[in-house]
Order: structure tokens, then C-alpha cells, then sequence
């Protein structure tokens, strides 16, 4: 359209004068038996599915997006510093941030666990699939979206949730635990709007 105003073919983008459809933020979140019940479903159903459990545990535990771990290699996770190291997706202009996630107890443990898993020698990747080769988001998307049908319909959960309503999880667990909203945008009123899902509002009383 640019290129026709350039023109002169045409004096306005057409496009511009369509009314937007209004998005509705997702207002929901896993309850934390129901993720354990989930996950640990997931990790049972088999090989091909365990990878997934332990990207879903991930992204709970360290609320980082999937395509900010999806490709994490063995050399950022540094158990004797005791963090794992990625970069902050959706960064503006050609600004980078490194986000060192600090290893709880729970994270360290499932660090543990990915180290653990047979990969071939040659293999740097923490995520795999069956084969040994790095999970791709095709691969990752298909897996997903069967154990979702798949939980369902063996009653594990009573309704479906998105793995990106795991962010929403680690914000809302995260201000339960600390009182505080984790750094997750520059502003975090946008961490707040989008991703806090506390359907209980604490605040003190005066002394």
C-alpha cells in the first residue's frame, strides 16, 4: 500500500480505515497441583513426551519464554555459579539482554535431570528429541498440542491451558512467594497487565 501511495496509484491505505478486533487477555493460569499433576502425567507417557515435561517444568520454574530456551545448551547452565544464563527475547532496535537465572532448589534439581539424559557425545543441546537431535518448534508445537487432547480426555486437567499461560504461572507463583513482580519488561506495569493472574489481592493493614 506504501508503494501505491507512493505512486500516486492510490491517496490513503485502505487498510488503515478496518476496525481492529479488540484482544481479550487471557485471564488464567494452572494451579500448581494441577501443572504437578500435568507434568508428572506427561513425563510418564513416554519418551517423546518426557521432553516436553521437562520444557514445561522450565518454563514454570524460570517463566522465560520458549523461544528464549528452546535452543539452551549445556554451556549456559553453570551449576557451580549457580545460574543459567539466556537472552531476553523481544528486545527493541538492536538492544540485547542477558538474563542470568538464578537455580533455586526445584531449578537446580531439574537441571540435574537434563544434564542427566542420554544424548550423543556430540550433542550440545539441552532439549532433545528421541533421536538426540535438538527439539524444533514444529516438533514442540505437534507434541503439544496432543497432550493437551491427550489430558483431556484421560481427565487429567479439566481445561486446556497454553504453554505460554506458563509465564503467566512463574508471575503469579512468583508475586505469592516474594511480594514482588519478577522483571520480566522494562515496564512492569506490561508484566503486570498481561501476565499477573492472582485471583487474591494481599495488602497490609495499617499498624
Amino acid at each position: 500500500m506504501n508503494v501505491a501511495i507512493e505512486r500516486g496509484e492510490i491517496d490513503a491505505n485502505p487498510c488503515k480505515q478496518v476496525k481492529k478486533n479488540r484482544e481479550r487477555a487471557r485471564t488464567e493460569a494452572p494451579e500448581p497441583q494441577v501443572l504437578r499433576s500435568f507434568l508428572d502425567w506427561l513425563f510418564r507417557s513416554g519418551p517423546a513426551s518426557r521432553t516436553l515435561a521437562l520444557m514445561a517444568e522450565f518454563a514454570a520454574l524460570a517463566g522465560s519464554r520458549r523461544t528464549e530456551f528452546l535452543d539452551l545448551q549445556i554451556r549456559q547452565i553453570d551449576k557451580d555459579g549457580g545460574f543459567i544464563r539466556l537472552n531476553r527475547a523481544k528486545q527493541h532496535g538492536d538492544a540485547k539482554k542477558v538474563e542470568n537465572i538464578i537455580m533455586s532448589p526445584a531449578m537446580q534439581n531439574l537441571a540435574t535431570r537434563l544434564l542427566s539424559l542420554p544424548r550423543p557425545s556430540t550433542s550440545l543441546h539441552v532439549f532433545i528429541n528421541q533421536k538426540g537431535n535438538p527439539m524444533t518448534k514444529s516438533g514442540f508445537a505437534i507434541g503439544w498440542q496432543r497432550a493437551m487432547v491427550a489430558a483431556l480426555k484421560e481427565g487429567v486437567i479439566e481445561r486446556r491451558f497454553t504453554f505460554h499461560d506458563l509465564r503467566a504461572y512463574y508471575t503469579t507463583q512468583f508475586k505469592e512467594q516474594h511480594g514482588t513482580l519478577p522483571e520480566l519488561h522494562a515496564n512492569a506495569a506490561t508484566t503486570a497487565r498481561v501476565y499477573d493472574r492472582s485471583k487474591v489481592s494481599k495488602r497490609a493493614s495499617l499498624k
